[in-house]
């Protein structure tokens, strides 16, 4: 019987404190514990950017992104400087302005070679800018499935991940109305992850992981997760950024890693990831929102100690006001003493 008592108040004691925890994590009140740890974040990654880009580490890189022509990597170093007031030698500073300032014509013409031929494109910024426009209408996944219909006619071999995710895109605009427009983030999901495939700025991991959803039977729900963490890149970076992030991707797990290192980083996610380098990035991310959620859960394990101690006690304290009382035993008679006559 004490064996089932002791095993009863273990169980009742796991239970609470599961159960603590579980409210924890769902309770609106816990919500400040996960910002003060994407607060943390930033403010480590700061310190770090700041301690590796030196004013020489700014300057040779910016140097010979002249040399190779890279507008791209010029225009994020160039914003890096200003964000660390990094003083620039003044033939540089005119370089790269010059660099940097619009050709209307050559960006006409950059923008016609990535929408003719999207493997032609200079950059995936202007895959994101050119091409996206069109890919994200109607238009673009009834192109999309033309071309792989075309290849299947002529006895080619068609693209069925990139005919599934034209489907999965038109079906979630065609469905727009219904969801109240709740599918037109899986819609620019689809397209991005078309388009990405298209320019080869997938992984072997991401593009295995859409050859799996390509095959479910629900593309649609396989897709989901993948979704909303492109949406979270795309909400706190900006649209030129995300094929560029999303190349970094080893898989899904990944992105999802890099979908919350933006939540953190927020605009100066490319920049973080140049300067500090994708693995360094996420583990000094995990590192600082393990410490926040280690003590989310310690604090939700004393709550659990308090609720199992207020529960004992209750049951103590009802236990006793139930228990009968004991019943009273009359006193002996007094024996009357015999008095001689």
């Amino acid at each position: 019987m004490r064996r089932i008592a002791r095993l009863t108040l273990v169980l009742w004691s796991l239970a609470t404190v599961a159960a603590a925890g579980w409210m924890l994590a769902q309770n609106p009140f816990a919500a400040p514990l996960a910002e003060r740890g994407l607060d943390q974040a930033r403010a480590a990654l700061t310190r770090a950017v700041a301690a590796r880009a030196t004013p020489d580490w700014i300057i040779t890189r910016l140097r010979d992104a002249l040399a190779r022509d890279d507008r791209q990597m010029l225009q994020l170093l160039s914003d890096l400087a200003a964000d660390q007031a990094t003083p620039l030698p003044a033939d540089l500073r005119a370089q790269v302005e010059a660099a940097l300032s619009p050709d209307l014509m050559e960006t006409l013409a950059d923008c016609g070679t990535c929408m003719t031929d999207i493997t032609a494109c200079p950059s995936l910024s202007l895959i994101a800018a050119c091409t996206l426009p069109f890919e994200l209408s109607p238009a673009g996944d009834a192109a999309a499935l033309i071309r792989q219909g075309h290849a299947w006619a002529s006895g080619g071999d068609p693209d069925g991940v990139e005919a599934a995710l034209a489907s999965v895109g038109l079906a979630a605009t065609a469905g727009t109305l219904l969801t109240a427009g709740h599918s037109l983030s899986l819609k620019g999901a689809a397209t991005t992850l078309r388009v990405a495939r298209r320019a080869d700025a997938l992984s072997p991991g991401m593009t295995r992981a859409l050859a799996v959803a390509a095959r479910s039977p629900d593309p649609a729900a396989a897709l989901g997760g993948i979704a909303t963490d492109l949406r979270r890149i795309g909400t706190r970076t900006s649209i030129p950024e995300v094929l560029p992030i999303l190349r970094l991707a080893r898989d899904p797990a990944d992105l999802r890693a890099l979908a919350r290192l933006s939540e953190a980083t927020g605009p100066r996610t490319s920049r973080t990831l140049t300067v500090l380098g994708k693995s360094d990035s996420l583990r000094l991310m995990r590192r600082v929102t393990d410490a926040a959620l280690t003590a989310a859960a310690l604090l939700g394990l004393l709550l659990g100690q308090i609720a199992a101690l207020l529960g004992a006690l209750a049951q103590l304290a009802l236990r006793r006001a139930l228990r009968p009382a004991p019943a009273r035993r009359a006193p002996p008679p007094l024996r009357q003493r015999l008095t001689p006559a």
